[in-house]
């Protein structure tokens, strides 16, 4: 449901690799800056994967409060703590069958970083409070802005996540990279605000010299 403009041939490169993985269950580590389009390169994964008719989750790791990663992604049972008035599901079992798509992962905290590897290792879980252990079966794709070998090295991301997450790298080019596209997105962003206006040739060439800080 998303629309993509693609034109430059470093972005079509980028979407020939991510139709030729996509079929496959291996968890897809994207990177980039914000703003270059990490999460629709995610939406195409999920497009064209045999998951695409299975639900589509995704999450805002940075968006978390640290005490509310676990019942967020794991869910909670009834009386599990004060104000658990029922039962919740967490995103990995919404996910089921389908894809669940971690935005901002080097964002989480070491202690949710070591669970959150249990369950891509394939281990059952319990939600918070529960007796009974969960079985979930959902395609991971996870995307960062940060240099997660430099968090590595400086020990604010666990080294077996990194290697777990980064099964399959897709990296994607800042607009300042493929200035190819630039024009046909300003022409789409322009008919969206007023379909009767039109964009000079001089004004894409200006916008294609510009850096594109933060995309």
């Amino acid at each position: 449901g998303m629309r993509v403009v693609i034109s430059s041939v470093r972005m079509r490169r980028v979407m020939q690799f991510v139709e030729r993985i996509a079929p496959s269950n291996a968890t897809v580590l994207i990177t980039g800056e914000s703003g270059s389009g990490k999460e629709l390169i995610a939406r195409a994964l999920h497009e064209y994967s045999a998951r695409k008719e299975n639900p589509w989750i995704d999450i805002n790791c940075a968006a978390l409060p640290d005490h509310l990663v676990e019942s967020e992604l794991f869910g909670y049972e009834k009386g599990a703590f004060s104000g658990a008035d029922c039962q919740k599901q967490g995103m990995f079992e919404l996910a089921n069958q389908g894809t669940l798509f971690l935005d901002e992962i080097s964002e989480l905290n070491l202690k949710s970083q070591g669970k959150l590897l249990r369950v891509l290792d394939g281990c059952p879980y319990y939600r918070l409070g529960g007796t009974h252990k969960i079985t979930v079966d959902a395609r991971i794709v996870a995307a960062t802005n940060a240099d997660l070998e430099e968090e590595v090295r400086v020990g604010k991301f666990r080294t077996d996540l990194y290697h777990r997450l980064n099964q399959v790298r897709v990296a994607v080019p800042a607009l300042r990279e493929r200035p190819d596209d630039i024009g046909p997105l300003a022409r789409l962003f322009l008919e969206q605000q007023n379909p009767d206006l039109t964009i000079s040739e001089e004004a894409v060439e200006a916008l294609e010299c510009y850096s594109w800080p933060g995309n």
